[in-house]
Formats: structure tokens, C-alpha cells, sequence
């Protein structure tokens, strides 16, 4: 035999190889196709993609808490318990902990990993961010490997670029940048393990290889769905996924469908029995600031068909050209629109289209098709056009449909470059190297602009800040842009905690108003964009009431209460609501009415730590003393280290003369927050009441030290003064104490009142009557005379 005959021979030797991989196809159709060389080390390709997949989201690991970061997190009572709240996060909803009693989500699993990193490193935000990148960087990995199987007779190439491009998608910074997002990185986690076992028991020969790999299956589906709901299109797409890139007889089939489809029930048995145990509210219902066209389902259908019609069409667009992203696009931001749209129409024609080319595919097993396929099938459960979810539109929404994006964006542009070649993809060829050329341009433009993006999110006031730009009529982003401002104001006045630079107080409570103003503006703008805005109603209140001490002359408190009663109109239900309208009333001395609102807000939200707490006032100051304790105690189950907890039960404690017990409550307070204030006042009047003076100006002394600005302190001072004596010198001392107490805190009623005392017994009556008006102002329950000279 001739030398030239020799590599027809060695093409016959490799005739069993073909015979074993039989379920390989011979050909995927419309890719050229060429020999993976399974020997040859892939392990860089892997570390390559680990290493490239960290790099784009490395300004993420000294971010803050963001956004839904604290429902399903940072707020989550369940959660922050660490591995002690693993069976709450089991057998509750998703943001049951953080008081959300209507919620239907159930996605323990990313639950569970929070835990354990409270656990690990309570309240750090780094810590988790590092591993949601850290997972997200395996997924790529595990995404490179699930394509190179589907893949395998293609050239390397065609899976690492879908791969890249994958990871280096902008639209999935949302996910990727914020914790919360770790739902969906770790159902994907799961869902690409489940389809590369599914391709290991079809090409298996072996029974005990395709037992293991079944049994994988059905553990690595169950995970998925335990991580998030919308794993069920997989369902679909996975048996999809054998048709077009394996020659699986039909007995293949049932038992990966059995194995997918038994996950599927016990989640969905799962799921309907925890949220039995959750009737529906008669408050509750879908807001539009969450999904702006909600309610057309039930008066117009077919602009609720045309307005989520349309949105796919910017689904779309958005894969292509990712031109922003934005954390809400709430009500207004979006348009309604009806079949005479263009935008409508043009997004039904395009749907159309692909759908077409899908089918068309279908016999031929395109892999183009495919990708066409897995978007439509995964992007279902988010469109609202099969079902109503709770948001209009999303960018996480495209974190898994984006993978059939990327499949068929890239095995359509090698197949069109290379439908004439026979012998495969060569890329020393002009044209495959500019199509490389060209991939690595977009590659470079979507990693500078996720590295970008991501960079957005490190804390609340950035993302909101540059957000509420491209988002400016959307109630629910000026909305968050008034809490960032707010909560930036708020970050002033904290660090007052401890000041002990008047100048700097007073710097610090300035910036604290102008920053809070600003956000007053933002929530104005939201009630006009949605004047049905319950939280913007609420955040007004909130910031009225914070500012009422700066401006007590101003009736600052009633125009908190027109907001907050606004908001309970527009939601009855919300718990933090009837909460701050009765701390109104009960400084007002309506503890009946303030009660009443108390018991609405636990009724409302059984863990809200502070219903109980204000309970636990409004009995003390009727005198049931045992149903105070009773309350202050419940809200310690959830916050145990509340000092005003035991502020107050020191208070009760002093009521009943059990002053050893009242000082032990006072003294646990101070331990646990040395800068509350308000105990070393409770604190100085008790031993006040039982003659002990000297302890009394002790602890007053410790309380200006700790804040030499605390204007109550001065008040307490000025008593204890007048106590020693009401000599001349002694009411000149007094005096200057009260006007000190004036200074730093107007709103306290009594200073008028002590100040206008002493004027009435020095018969100053002109001053005397100034300032018991100035107390009735602030105070109208406080028993002054409007003429001293009836007193």
C-alpha cells in the first residue's frame, strides 16, 4: 500500500470513536464544523474566563447595601439571625422577615447563603458582594463548559466567544452589582450544572454514569428552582437543548423529563404550602408604581396586550445596543401604548420573524434557532403576557433570556461569514479574523460600560443620583432619590452623636436641613407624577416630622399628620405609617387615639419591632404597667440590644417605686448605646423623685459629657439648681440653664414654662406671660396659666 493511502487508513481507525459518540450529531447544520481536540488543556480558556468575569465587576467589593439589598437582606430579621434563622427562611415568604406579609416569592436558597455570611461577617456588605461575583465568575465558567459540549464538533471559538459576550453583558450588572441579584446568579448556577448533566446522560454508555448523572439532574433542578421560580421555562428549554445538539433516542427523554418535572412539583408543592399559610390581603393588591399597566388586564386588554408587546420589542433593542440601564422604569416612564403604535407593530413583526426562523430551523436542528427558542421560552415568564408579575419592566429580567441572545447572535454571524465553507472554521482566514476583530470591539464596549455601570451602584445616593437622570418621570426613582437625599441628611445629624464642636453642630444640623428639603422637592415631584403614591405621601411625613424641632413654630407636626393620614387613605395597611401618626398623638397626650394606631401597625406587620415598642409606652403612660412590660419585651425578642427598651421599662420601674430595678434598666440602656440620651434624663428625674440630688447632678454631668448640646440636660440642670435653693443667684443660674435648653432644643415646652416661673415670682409679669404663651404654644396639654395673675 502507497504512503498516500495511509491517511484513508487512519480515518477507518477512527470509525468506533464516531460509533461511540453516536448521539453527536455528524452535523449541526448552517455552522461550519471542525474536530474539538478534547486532549488538548483547556484549563486557561477556564482560569481566562474566572479571571475576566472578576475583573468586570471588582469595583463592586467595598459597595454598600443597595435597594432591595435590605428587604431580602440587610432588614431581614430571618436572615441577620444567621444560621439560627435557617428554618424561618425555609418555612416563610422571601420578605417576610422585613415585613412583607403579601409577598408570594419564595427563594429560600439565596436566603440560606445570606444567613451564612451574617454568620461569617455580620452586616458586610463587601463580603456578600465578593460572592455574588465569585459565583457569577464560576457560572461563566460553567456556561464555557455547557457550550463546548453542545458545541463539540464546532471550533473552540464559537463557545468563547458566546461566553464572553455573556459575561460581558451590561444588562446583567443589576444582578451581578446587587446582592439581591443573587437569586438569579444562583438559579443559573444551578440550571447550567442541570443541563451539562443532562448532555453527560445522553452521551453516556454506562448505566452507573447515567444513574449518577440523573440523580445530579434532579438535585441541581432542584436547587435552581429553590433559588427562583422562573426556573420552570427550563422545563422546556433543557429537552429543547437535546434535540438540537444530540441524536437521543426517544427513551432518552423520559427519564430527563421525569427528573425535570418531579423538581418542578415538589417547589411548587413547597411554595403553595408556605404561602397557605399567608391569606391574601383584602389592602393588598399590585401597585402601579411597580407595574405601571397592571390594571389595563381588567379595562382595556388589548392595550395591556399592546404596552407588554412593546416592551419586548425594547427587551430586544436593549440586548443589541445597551445603551443605559436604569434601576426602575415605574410609572411614568414607560408609555401605554394600543395596536396603532409603530413601536407595537414593529415589535410584532420582529417577533414574528425570529419565530419563523425558529421554525424553520427546527428540522435542521439550527443552533441559531435554538438560541431564538431558549430567549423566547425563558423571556415568557417575564413578558406578562402569559401571566401578571409583579413589575412592568426590568433589566434582571434579560439575565438568563440574554444566553439565547448571545448563542444566536454569534452562530448567526459565523454561519453567514462561513456558509460556504466545507472544511470548517479557519481563523487565518481574512474574514473570520475581522469577524474576531469585530467580536473583540464589542467585548471592549460592553465591558467598559458594565465596569461602569456596576461602579454605579456602590451606595444608594450614586445609583439613584444618576439614575433618577435617565428615569425622571418615574415616581418610584424620585421617590428613591429623595431617600438617598434624606438619608444623606440624616448621616449629618447622626454625626452630631458625640460633637463636641458647637460650630459643628450647628454646621451639621444645617447640611442635615438643606439635604432633607432637597428631599421634600424629590417626593413632591412623585406625588405629581403619581399623586396615588402612598410612600411618597409617607416620606413627606417622615420628613416634616424631622425637621418639626428646627421649626417649631411652624406647625410642621400637622402637616405631617396631613401626609401620613394621606398615605393610610392610599394603603391602610402600611404598619410604619400608623406607627409615626400615633407618635404624633401620644406627644400630643392623645394616648387612646396614638394606641389605637399601635395596635394597626403590628396588627399590620406582626415583627414591627417598633408597633411594640410604642406600645409599650402608650401603657406605661396609662399606668398597665404589666401589658408595657409585656410589649417592651416583645420588641426586645426582635431587637435585643433596643437601649430605649430598657429606658422605658426602667421609666415603668420607677413609676412603681422599684427604684434598684429602675437604675439596673437605666444603667443596661447607657451599656448598650452610650449616646442615648434621653436615659440619662429619665434617669437624673428618678433619683430627682426619691431626693437623691447628688446622684442626680452625677449623671447629668455624664450626660453633657457625653453631649455637651443635649438642651433637655440643661433643663434637668436648671431644676436641679432651683432644688438647691431659690436664692437669687440660684434662679440667675436657672435661668441660664433654661434659655441654654431654649437654645438647643425650642421645642421643649417645659423650659418656657420653668423660666416663666421664676419671672412670676420676681412679679416680672411681662416676661412670665411671654413665656408661659411661648409653652402653651408648644404644649397646649401642659397646665400653664394664660394670666399669671390668676395662677
Amino acid at each position: 500500500m502507497s504512503r498516500k493511502e495511509r491517511p484513508k487508513k487512519k480515518v477507518q481507525a477512527n470509525k468506533p470513536v464516531q460509533k461511540k459518540s453516536s448521539s453527536i450529531p455528524a452535523k449541526q447544520i448552517d455552522l461550519p464544523l471542525i474536530e474539538n481536540q478534547k486532549k488538548k488543556k483547556l484549563w486557561g480558556y477556564y482560569a481566562g474566563i474566572l479571571i475576566f468575569a472578576f475583573a468586570l465587576y471588582a469595583n463592586t467589593y467595598n459597595h454598600e447595601w443597595v435597594l432591595d439589598d435590605y428587604g431580602s437582606y440587610k432588614l431581614n430579621i430571618y436572615v441577620t439571625k444567621g444560621i439560627s434563622g435557617f428554618e424561618d427562611i425555609l418555612t416563610k415568604t422571601y420578605r417576610h422577615g422585613s415585613g412583607f406579609y403579601t409577598d408570594n416569592l419564595y427563594r429560600p436558597f439565596s436566603q440560606l447563603m445570606f444567613a451564612t455570611e451574617w454568620q461569617i461577617s455580620p452586616d458586610n456588605p463587601g463580603f456578600s458582594h465578593l460572592v455574588s461575583v465569585f459565583f457569577y465568575a464560576l457560572c461563566c465558567v460553567l456556561l464555557f463548559a455547557l457550550l463546548r459540549k453542545m458545541f463539540i464538533r464546532q471550533h473552540l471559538i464559537i463557545p468563547l466567544i458566546i461566553t464572553l459576550l455573556y459575561a460581558a453583558h451590561p444588562m446583567h450588572t443589576e444582578v451581578v452589582a446587587n446582592i439581591k441579584g443573587r437569586d438569579d446568579i444562583m438559579s443559573l448556577f444551578f440550571l447550567l450544572l442541570t443541563m451539562i448533566f443532562v448532555l453527560k446522560f445522553v452521551d453516556a454508555k454506562k448505566t452507573i454514569t447515567r444513574f449518577i448523572s440523573i440523580v445530579a439532574i434532579f438535585i441541581f433542578f432542584l436547587c435552581a428552582f429553590f433559588s427562583k421560580e422562573s426556573a420552570v421555562t427550563m422545563v422546556a428549554a433543557i429537552p429543547l437543548m437535546v434535540y438540537f445538539f444530540r441524536k437521543a433516542p426517544i427513551k432518552d427523554y423520559i427519564p430527563i423529563t421525569i427528573a425535570l418535572l418531579i423538581p418542578a412539583g415538589i417547589y411548587l408543592w413547597t411554595r403553595a404550602t408556605i404561602l397557605s399559610n399567608y391569606p391574601s390581603s383584602e389592602y393588598f393588591t399590585v401597585s402601579i408604581m411597580d407595574h405601571y399597566y397592571y390594571e389595563l388586564f381588567d379595562t382595556n386588554i388589548f392595550s395591556y396586550w399592546a404596552t407588554a408587546i412593546m416592551l419586548m420589542g425594547k427587551y430586544l433593542f436593549l440586548l443589541f445596543v445597551p445603551y443605559q440601564q436604569v434601576c426602575d422604569y415605574s410609572f411614568s416612564q414607560l408609555p401605554v401604548t394600543t395596536f396603532t403604535d409603530w413601536t407595537t407593530l414593529l415589535s410584532i413583526a420582529v417577533h414574528i420573524g425570529l419565530l419563523v426562523y425558529a421554525v424553520m430551523g427546527l428540522k435542521k436542528k439550527n443552533p441559531i434557532a435554538y438560541g431564538i427558542f431558549f430567549y423566547f421560552i425563558t423571556m415568557s415568564i417575564f413578558s406578562n403576557l402569559f401571566i401578571r408579575i409583579g413589575s412592568s419592566f426590568a433589566d434582571r429580567f434579560l439575565f438568563l433570556p440574554s444566553l439565547g441572545y448571545c448563542i444566536a447572535i454569534v452562530c448567526f454571524i459565523f454561519h453567514l461569514i462561513n456558509k460556504k465553507e466545507t472544511d470548517g472554521i479557519s481563523l487565518k482566514k481574512s474574514k473570520n479574523k475581522i469577524i474576531l476583530i469585530g467580536f473583540g470591539i464589542v467585548l471592549v464596549l460592553f465591558s467598559y460600560k458594565t465596569i461602569t455601570r456596576a461602579a454605579e451602584w456602590v451606595d444608594q445616593f450614586t445609583l439613584f443620583g444618576k439614575d433618577v437622570q435617565k428615569s425622571d418621570n418615574s415616581a418610584h426613582m424620585r421617590l428613591y432619590w429623595g431617600l438617598a437625599l434624606r438619608d444623606k441628611g440624616l448621616d449629618y445629624k447622626d454625626a452630631n452623636d458625640g460633637e463636641k464642636d458647637w460650630n459643628k453642630v450647628q454646621e451639621n444640623n444645617k447640611l442635615f436641613q438643606e439635604w432633607t428639603w432637597k428631599a421634600v422637592e424629590q417626593f413632591k415631584k412623585g406625588i405629581e407624577i403619581y399623586p396615588g403614591s402612598a410612600d411618597c405621601n409617607e416620606q413627606l411625613g417622615i420628613a416634616y416630622d424631622n425637621m418639626y424641632p428646627f421649626y417649631p413654630d411652624q406647625q410642621l407636626r400637622d402637616t405631617a399628620e396631613k401626609y401620613y393620614l394621606r398615605a393610610l387613605e392610599i394603603v391602610p395597611s402600611k404598619a410604619a405609617t400608623n406607627s409615626n401618626v400615633a407618635k404624633i398623638y401620644f406627644d400630643r397626650g392623645e394616648i387612646q387615639k396614638a394606641k389605637k394606631y399601635y395596635l394597626n401597625s403590628i396588627r399590620f406587620d406582626p415583627l414591627f419591632a417598633d408597633g411594640y415598642f410604642n406600645l409599650g409606652s402608650c401603657y406605661g403612660m396609662l399606668g398597665l404597667y404589666d401589658s408595657s412590660f409585656y410589649y417592651y419585651k416583645k420588641c426586645l425578642s426582635f431587637t435585643p440590644d433596643r437601649a430605649e427598651c430598657y429606658t422605658f421599662m426602667g421609666l415603668n420601674y420607677a413609676n412603681l417605686n422599684k427604684f434598684d430595678s429602675s437604675v439596673a434598666m437605666y444603667n443596661k440602656a447607657i451599656e448598650i448605646n452610650k449616646y442615648s440620651h434621653n436615659t440619662y434624663i429619665l434617669a437624673a428625674k428618678t433619683y430627682i423623685g426619691i431626693g437623691k440630688f447628688t446622684e442626680a447632678k452625677a449623671i447629668i454631668a455624664k450626660a453633657l459629657d457625653v453631649n455637651p448640646f443635649n438642651g433637655e440636660a440643661f433643663f434637668v440642670k436648671g431644676l436641679l439648681t432651683l432644688y438647691d435653693g431659690t436664692t437669687k443667684a440660684n434662679q440667675d443660674k436657672a435661668i441660664q440653664y433654661f434659655s441654654k435648653c431654649i437654645e438647643l432644643s425650642p421645642e421643649i415646652a417645659e423650659a418656657y414654662l420653668e423660666k416663666g416661673r421664676i419671672f412670676d415670682q420676681r412679679r416680672q409679669l411681662d416676661s412670665a406671660q411671654f413665656y408661659y404663651e411661648k409653652a402653651f404654644q408648644r404644649n397646649p396639654n401642659l397646665f400653664v396659666a394664660r394670666n399669671p395673675n390668676q395662677q
